[in-house]
Order: structure tokens, then C-alpha cells, then sequence
């Protein structure tokens, strides 16, 4: 490329030469420089248009066309640009912002009324400027300084909460977990319909969820575990069309669950756990299609499981352990195969456990302990993933062969399981031997006392 330059550039001089010596014309050394720097930018954009676009060629040939993707300075520049959010628009705090004072007498109202000389961190929340609200530890708001989340947890916060905290209109999010909290739940919360978060865990609450709650169309998940909260199971949860994640384990729950329990449809996880709940697992729960976490242990659920329990087919953990439960293992069992962790123990099931458990590639943990489960025990392989199981004691009459038994690979091999029925008839047969053998010896020595005597 170099050397066309050269070239040229010889070739325009020695043209200019001629041309001065034919015609006589003065032609200046300026205008000989522009005509050469003229030509000579031409032929260069020239060569190098032409040698780019071979690279090009080139380059688009050993990528599959991957170059023609790369954006020029200029588009980039005018993409970064246009697609740059706004602090409004994406709901980012910035340093200045506009409070309501009225929303921060509110806030104030709620670190009075919950003890806030007593909190563990309160920076900020016994001020007397309230236009500084959003500056408040762990109060968070938007550009426009509304206030879309309070998350006060593990605190050291006590008291009822007070019934302002309606006021705080664009609340998203509440966050009071781990706190000595008491009273009712704020039946005020259900005015708040822009909530998605309640976090109210590990607190002292009494009563019952209030039926205002019902109201609140946007909430996704519910935390009330770890409370005092009594009276039946709260059917105003299946009023709530959002609602993702409910735990209500950890309270004194009592009564039956009602039947139209599966109208929470939207539910992905559910914990009722360590209530005082009793009857049959309704039927409708085969309606919750989005479950992946089911536990309803530690209660006094009676009756078999039901057949559409086994319809749940996200379901990654199912806890029925620790009920009253009663039936047979459904073949159904093998439709579950995303589950990981399956308890079904200290129940009164009976049955075999059903050859369908093989299709269960996933679990990682599988509880059958403290049941009646009997028949031949399974001979197929553990799930690649099992870490835990537990089986004993049941009542199998028999197990695999042997050589299964030891296969480390095998279900029978991972659970430890003891063929009780069958052990206890070798052992007894074996016991039942060794006497008749000695019969004949101790009545000799019967005779001989005797004779002696």
C-alpha cells in the first residue's frame, strides 16, 4: 500500500513538471501541494476503504458475521443515552428529595408508640426536622419521597403497632420480624394497597389475621411464624389473588382445614407446620399447581393422603410428617418428580412402599420412619442425590436379595433397612433350637438331684 502511495506521489510531481514546462503557466508550490494532498487523501481513503473492507470480509468470514454486530462509537454513545433511566423512573433514592412532613409525623407517631428510646438503632428517628424522614435508619423511599419500605427487624422493638401506620400510603414492604411486638395484628394494613411484603415473624401477635386483610390484592408473601396467633385456619388467605409465599407455622392454630383451602392457587410455598390443626388434608389442595414447598407437619391431620396431593407436580418438599395419617402409599407417588425432600414419618401409613418410588431421581431426603409400611421393600436404586434416609422401624416381611442389600448404589443399601418380621423369625427359630437342645440334658440332671436327694 506503502509503495502505490509513492508511486503516485512521483507520478502527480512529475506530471506538474510537464505541465509547467508545456504551457508556461505559473503554477505556485502551494498549488502543486494542495493538488498532491488532494489526490494523495483520495487515493489513500482509497487503498484504505478497500483494504478495510477485505479485512472486513475477512473477519466477518471467520466469525459468522459476528463484527457486523459491533456497534459504532456513535451508536453507543446515542444508546447509552437514550436508554439511561431517570431517578423517578427507576425509583432510586437521590440526595434531595421533597418529604410530606405529615408522612414523617406518621413514621415519628410508630417510634413513639413502639418504645424507640429502646431500639437497638434508631439513627435518625428521634429528630425533630420532618422533612428528613428518608434519611431515617432503614427507611427507604422513592425519588418523590414516598416511603415504599420500613424493615425494622431484629430490633429490640416493643409494643402493638399503632393503627397510623395506615397513613403510610405508598407502603410496599413491611419488614418487623425478630421483636417483642404483641396485640392484634394491625387490621390497618389492609388500607395499604400497595403492600406485597408483610414480615411479622417471631414476634408475640395474638388473635386471629383480621378479614380486612382480604383485601390486600398485591400482597405476595405473608410471614406470621413464631407468634401467638390462635383460632381456625385463616380462609381470608384464599381472598389473596397474589399471594405467593404463606407461613403461619409456629402458632395455635386449631380446628380443620377448610375445604376450600386450594382457592390460594397462587401459593408456592405453604408452612402450617406446629399447629393444632386436625380432620383430612382437603382434596382442593390439588388446585395449588404452583406449590413447590407443602409442609403440613407436627399437627393432628388424620385420613390418607390425598389422591391429588400427587397432581402437585412442582412440588420440591412435602412435609405431612408427624400427623395421624393413615392408607397406602399411592403408585401415584412416582408423578412427583421434582421432589427433594419427602417426609411422610411418624404417621400410621400401612401398604407396601410402591415401585414407583424409583422414579423420584431428585430426592435428597426421604423420611418413612415410625410407620406400618410392610410387603417386600423396594430393590431399586437410591436417587443419585440422596443424602438422608430414614426407614426404620416398619414392618417389611422381606427385602431385596443380598446381593442388592450390599449394593452401596441400592435404596436398601442407603436406608439401612432391617426385614424386621424376618429377622425376628431367625432369631426366634434359632433361639427355639438352642433350647430343644438342652432339654435333654437338664432332665438328666433333674434325675440325677433327685437320686441324690
Amino acid at each position: 500500500m506503502k509503495s502505490n502511495i509513492l508511486l503516485l506521489l512521483l507520478f502527480l510531481v512529475t506530471f506538474a513538471i510537464c505541465q509547467e514546462d508545456d504551457t508556461g503557466d505559473e503554477t505556485s508550490a502551494s498549488d502543486i501541494s494542495s493538488a498532491i494532498a488532494s489526490e494523495t487523501s483520495s487515493a489513500i481513503a482509497s487503498e484504505t476503504s478497500s483494504a478495510i473492507d477485505s479485512e472486513s470480509t475477512a473477519t466477518s468470514t471467520a466469525i459468522d458475521g459476528e463484527s457486523s454486530a459491533v456497534p459504532t462509537a456513535t451508536s453507543t454513545i446515542s444508546s447509552d443515552a437514550t436508554s439511561q433511566p431517570t431517578s423517578i423512573e427507576t425509583g432510586l433514592p437521590t440526595v434531595n428529595k421533597t418529604v410530606n412532613p405529615t408522612v414523617c409525623q406518621n413514621l415519628q407517631q410508630l417510634y413513639k408508640s413502639l418504645n424507640g428510646n429502646t431500639w437497638i438503632v434508631r439513627t435518625g428517628w428521634d429528630s425533630t426536622d420532618m422533612s428528613t424522614c428518608c434519611s431515617w435508619y432503614n427507611v427507604h423511599c422513592n425519588s418523590i419521597g414516598q416511603v415504599l419500605k420500613l424493615d425494622l427487624s431484629n430490633n429490640n422493638i416493643s409494643g402493638s403497632v399503632p393503627a397510623t401506620i395506615d397513613k403510610l400510603a405508598s407502603l410496599r414492604s413491611i419488614n418487623l420480624d425478630v421483636n417483642q411486638l404483641s396485640g392484634g395484628l394491625p387490621a390497618g394494613l389492609s388500607t395499604l394497597v400497595n403492600l406485597t411484603n408483610i414480615h411479622l415473624k417471631n414476634n408475640s401477635f395474638t388473635g386471629t389475621i383480621p378479614d380486612t386483610w382480604a383485601n390486600m390484592k398485591s400482597l405476595q408473601s405473608l410471614y406470621l411464624s413464631n407468634n401467638n396467633l390462635t383460632g381456625t385456619f385463616p380462609t381470608v388467605v384464599t381472598q389473596m389473588t397474589s399471594l405467593q409465599s404463606l407461613y403461619l407455622d409456629n402458632n395455635a392454630l386449631n380446628g380443620f382445614l377448610p375445604s376450600n383451602l386450594g382457592g390460594a392457587s397462587g401459593l408456592v410455598q405453604l408452612n402450617i407446620k406446629n399447629n393444632h390443626l386436625l380432620g383430612n388434608i382437603p382434596a382442593s389442595v390439588g388446585n395449588m399447581t404452583n406449590l413447590q414447598s407443602l409442609v403440613m407437619s407436627h399437627q393432628m391431620l388424620n385420613g390418607s393422603i390425598p389422591e391429588e396431593i400427587y397432581s402437585l407436580l412442582k412440588l420440591e418438599v412435602l412435609d405431612l410428617s408427624n400427623n395421624r395419617l393413615t392408607g397406602n402409599l399411592s403408585p401415584k407417588l412416582g408423578q412427583l418428580v421434582n421432589v427433594k425432600k419427602l417426609n411422610l414419618g411418624h404417621n400410621a401409613i400401612t401398604g407396601p412402599i410402591p415401585s414407583q418410588i424409583d422414579q423420584l431421581t431428585k430426592l435428597e431426603s426421604l423420611n418413612l420412619n415410625y410407620n406400618a409400611l410392610n410387603g417386600q421393600f423396594p430393590s431399586s436404586m437410591a436417587p443419585p442425590a440422596l443424602g438422608y434416609c430414614y426407614m426404620t422401624p416398619n414392618q417389611f416381611q422381606s427385602c431385596p436379595d443380598q446381593s442388592i442389600i450390599n449394593n452401596p448404589q441400592s435404596l436398601a443399601f442407603q436406608c439401612s433397612v432391617d426385614c424386621v418380621v424376618k429377622t425376628n423369625k431367625k432369631k426366634n427359630s434359632a433361639v427355639s433350637n438352642q433350647v430343644n437342645s438342652l432339654v435333654p440334658a437338664l432332665m438328666t440332671m433333674i434325675a440325677a438331684v433327685g437320686l441324690l436327694m
